[in-house]
């Protein structure tokens, strides 16, 4: 079986062979993009050889100290890369009712839509000026300005490519003290920076209001196994505001390996909700991870709705570079079967007078099982800090499985920060109240697991998304698994 070093080896030379109609590779920020993809791949293919290794226990995506120990690299040297804008679908509708959105629809890791124009106004060329835009990055044209807006994004991604290479064996107690920013995530954004076909760009100007939700739908579909990689880049400039849904949905019977990345920029004063929303087949893997810096007065509120999938990681890494800065993190899982999902979150809180709070809630039944880690930093400099942090678990079933590890980090005095983790059953005093009075057993667990999940649906702020989600959480409980599954059936005729 070959290793994964020459499985990523030869998706790139495929991916390098095809010819696409409607892409030119000279176009706008192309160049910039290829030599960071280029220098990625060369960083992948410099860590040891024995982390390559399909059947050793310690190498890329191994069993002990990984990148994704849950995967293996058997699973991962099975898969596929698909084609570029193959079957790419010409019209889409998506079924959230009610729900007056802008949507932008991604297709195995390709973005649709004409090529060169802002996505948000078709009539328009793609430009950071003074109104909103949604493009792709190689849709761009590489103007002096537009390099200026985009620097903190290339800047990022030259630091992370210049970090340590050096493979960690075992990681101790101590090794989680790392005071900032995690260079260890790098390696997944390399792997991501090197397979991604399209990185699709959301910019809002200074004082601009998005009045409209943006919808992003990443739709994934092949009849083999597939390895898809996204990549999204967010810039809200000084007191711009919107709403953003990113939905990930496959086929019911697909077997993808989706891999996203998200870096979002936040200047003075800007505010951004978003909303991640997973509802993919039990023989899919999502794995979700988010980069965020904050400066002054500037507001995230997060929501990380996942709802199925066989196996689910999100990794998210909050800076708050600024003060008053303020973050939100919201999470709800809804896990069965043997399905697995990961959260681990990282708050750095860098500036004095910053805010964050996190709370997770999740329900687990038959053999599912959940992992939380939560890590708050909090700088020397960074008094008055305020951090809060919860995790809560409900465990249906005797064989579910809830592991958490809650993690603060302070090295500042006059801070409020604090965490917590419960782990409990449904409440069979409340379910012998509801039987008396003619509730059914099963009817009384689904109203109860309802009512715990509310108290995460009720902070979204889109009435309309909020009671759409609601619908879906309900769909879940009722042993509907599959919400979505005629939003990716819609359109098959539709192809190209």
């Amino acid at each position: 079986m070959q290793n994964v070093k020459t499985t990523i080896q030869n998706w790139v030379k495929e991916a390098g062979g095809q010819v696409c109609a409607c892409r030119n590779r000279k176009q706008g920020f192309d160049a910039e993009v290829n030599a960071l993809a280029a220098r990625a791949l060369e960083n992948i293919l410099a860590l040891p050889e024995s982390r390559f290794d399909a059947a050793g226990a310690n190498g890329l995506f191994g069993e002990k100290v990984s990148l994704w120990g849950e995967v293996g690299a058997r699973d991962f040297v099975e898969r596929k890369r698909p084609q570029a804008c193959s079957g790419l679908p010409r019209d889409f509708c998506c079924d959230i009712e009610r729900l007056d959105v802008q949507q932008v629809l991604v297709y195995n890791g390709c973005v649709a839509g004409a090529r060169g124009k802002n996505l948000l106004y078709p009539e328009m060329a793609a430009e950071l000026g003074d109104k909103p835009c949604v493009c792709r990055l190689s849709d761009l044209e590489a103007t002096p300005s537009h390099r200026i807006k985009l620097a903190p994004f290339f800047e990022a991604a030259e630091k992370g490519l210049r970090a340590e290479k050096k493979h960690v064996s075992v990681r101790s107690t101590a090794d989680f003290a790392q005071g900032g920013p995690d260079p260890a995530r790098e390696e997944q954004k390399w792997l991501n920076r090197a397979l991604s076909e399209d990185t699709l760009l959301i910019y809002l100007p200074e004082g601009c209001r998005l009045e409209k939700p943006l919808q992003i739908v990443s739709l994934n579909h092949s009849e083999k196994p597939v390895f898809v990689a996204t990549h999204c880049w967010i810039l809200l400039e000084k007191g711009a505001s919107m709403h953003l849904v990113q939905c990930t949905d496959s086929h019911p019977q697909a077997e993808v390996f989706a891999d996203g990345l998200v870096e979002m920029r936040l200047a003075d004063g800007a505010e951004l909700e978003y909303i991640r929303m997973q509802n993919v087949g039990d023989r899919c893997k999502v794995f979700h991870q988010l980069d965020a810096h904050l400066e002054k007065a500037s507001r995230l509120v997060t929501h990380l709705m996942t709802l199925n999938g066989g196996l689910t990681q999100n990794k998210m890494e909050i800076n708050l570079t600024e003060p008053e800065a303020y973050a939100d993190v919201f999470g709800l899982y809804l896990q069965d079967k043997k399905q697995q999902v990961n959260n681990d979150i990282k708050i750095n809180h860098i500036a004095p007078r910053t805010h964050s709070r996190e709370l997770f809630k999740g329900v687990l039944d038959d053999s599912a099982s959940s992992y939380f880690k939560g890590h708050v930093f909090v700088h020397p400099q960074a008094l008055q800090t305020e951090a809060y942090q919860n995790n809560r678990n409900l465990l249906v079933s005797a064989k579910a499985q809830a592991n958490a590890k809650p993690y603060l980090e302070i090295y500042a005095d006059d801070v409020q920060c604090n965490h917590g983790v419960t782990v409990g059953q449904l409440d069979e005093d409340a379910l012998f109240y509801m039987r008396c009075r003619g509730i059914p057993t099963e009817a009384a667990r689904r109203l109860l697991m309802r009512a715990y999940a509310d108290e995460i649906l009720k902070e979204v702020g889109v009435e309309a998304l909020r009671g759409w989600l609601d619908s879906l959480v309900r769909k879940r409980f009722s042993g509907q698994l599959q919400a979505c599954q005629d939003c990716v059936l819609s359109c098959p005729d539709g192809m190209c």
